[in-house]
């Protein structure tokens, strides 16, 4: 950023200094109080209190689309809604798990108890209401995690005979929902962390017509896998011309590592696409670079780290990390993109095609700078020698900044969460030069 501009910051960080601050009179637990509840969720909350006594609160799923401590649904298709709701009660016994979920059913239009459960966890991470595999039951599926927060478990139930039976429970890392074989039915797919002797691995859970549980064999997952961050579904082009489904697992490999092992599921049976091995390309990279469908054209790309075009020695010049994309074909990576990619800002930079070994980037302040390099010379530390700047990128979160900074010629490429993504085209007249539709593009700022 020049020097008009740093003043500019200057005195936009002043004027905020002089604003007034915000006053708030109402308290933490006035602006956490849970939304008032519906007439139907009163009535199942009376019965409640009827069966459990008014000492209970009320408890919330963390995530998901059902995020109210009432579910209500038609779980055994007879037309006539269930409620299921969970609470906390006012039990002291230290081995006693004071949450639980409690079953209603309705008699004669009115709400009744029908049974209190045990919760599997300390606090509810999601419940789902899906079908899985080709049975057509509902199943009632229950995530919790526990009082550290990094151990996870499930339930799974269905309602049958005025009961909530159990039919499945598991301690997982990563739990998922997915149609894995493209056959128009959802399977539950999981994930375990290595826990010494055992190595992390996956397994998958299907119900066939008559309601048994089909589990694929266990699948033990790279050695160097410490756990699963991160679950991504895709489709891979076969040899005859079709696609296959596809599961790519982003697996912690250390404190600050990551890399990525491709799966297939079919015929009850997970197998492996793609891992890393010494004869192939290593995905390691830093733990906050995920795959992604990265160019938007529907298929996933793999990310993998490398120094810049440019440097030939990581150890002068502290060069920046150059990001490149990898897509899956017949079990070997092949590359499709190179890029930037600002993790802690939330962006990357996909860099055009004919940029490729002839463009290099640099921090310069607060902005990242890419230039042409001389590809015939280089300094005797492995320096590139820089020629044109061809494009200064730049993230603010003051608008005023922003605003001063788009009168100086920067384009506002993205906003989002509060931050402003800008870029500067330097016109060097060269066909190195980006177009402002290609920056555009080019600029993908991350979920």
């Amino acid at each position: 950023m020049n020097a008009k501009l740093t003043l500019l910051c200057g005195m936009a960080a002043a004027i905020t200094v002089q604003l007034p601050a915000c006053s708030f009179s109402a308290s933490t637990e006035t602006m956490l109080t849970p939304p008032r509840l519906t007439a139907e969720q009163e009535a199942i909350y009376q019965a409640l209190q009827s069966a459990a006594g008014s000492q209970i609160s009320l408890k919330y799923p963390k995530s998901g689309e059902r995020l109210s401590a009432f579910t209500v649904d038609d779980l055994d298709g007879d037309g006539a809604d269930e409620a299921i709701v969970f609470y906390e009660t006012g039990r002291s016994g230290t081995e006693e798990n004071p949450l639980r979920l409690c079953l209603l059913d309705q008699r004669g239009g009115k709400w009744r108890a029908v049974q209190e459960y045990p919760a599997a966890g300390a606090e509810i991470e999601r419940v789902d209401i899906e079908k899985l595999g080709t049975n057509p039951r509902k199943n009632l599926i229950l995530r919790y995690s526990m009082v550290d927060g990094a151990e996870h478990a499930a339930t799974v139930y269905h309602y049958a005979d005025g009961a909530l039976i159990q039919s499945l429970s598991l301690s997982y890392s990563v739990l998922e929902l997915q149609d894995l074989n493209s056959d128009g039915t959802r399977e539950l797919f999981m994930t375990t962390a290595a826990k010494a002797p055992a190595p992390a691995s996956a397994v998958v859970y299907a119900l066939d017509e008559d309601g048994t549980y089909i589990q694929s064999p266990q699948l033990n997952l790279p050695d160097s896998f410490t756990d699963v961050t991160r679950v991504s579904y895709g489709v891979l082009p076969a040899e005859d011309g079709s696609s296959i489904p596809a599961v790519y697992l982003d697996g912690m490999t250390g404190a600050t590592t990551a890399q990525t092992t491709v799966l297939n599921y079919h015929d009850h049976l997970l197998s492996v696409v793609y891992a890393d091995a010494a004869e192939r390309m290593n995905t390691a990279r830093p733990a906050g670079c995920q795959t992604m469908d990265i160019d938007g054209d529907g298929e996933l790309e793999i990310p993998g780290n490398t120094i810049f075009y440019g440097y030939t020695n990581a150890e002068e010049g502290s060069p920046l990390s150059l990001t490149n994309w990898y897509v899956c074909r017949n079990g070997l990576l092949i590359r499709e993109h190179s890029s930037y990619y600002a993790g802690q800002e939330g962006y990357v930079f996909v860099m055009p095609k004919r940029w490729e070994k002839r463009v290099t980037a640099v921090q310069e302040n607060e902005e990242i700078v890419f230039y042409e390099f001389d590809t015939g010379k280089r300094t005797q530390n492995g320096v590139p020698v820089l020629l044109n700047p061809l494009l200064r990128l730049a993230v603010v979160n003051d608008p005023v900044v922003a605003d001063a900074m788009q009168a100086e010629g920067y384009l506002l490429l993205r906003q989002q969460n509060g931050n402003y993504y800008l870029g500067a085209i330097q016109a060097t007249g060269t066909r190195m030069q980006i177009k402002e539709s290609e920056l555009l593009f080019a600029m993908q700022v991350l979920p």
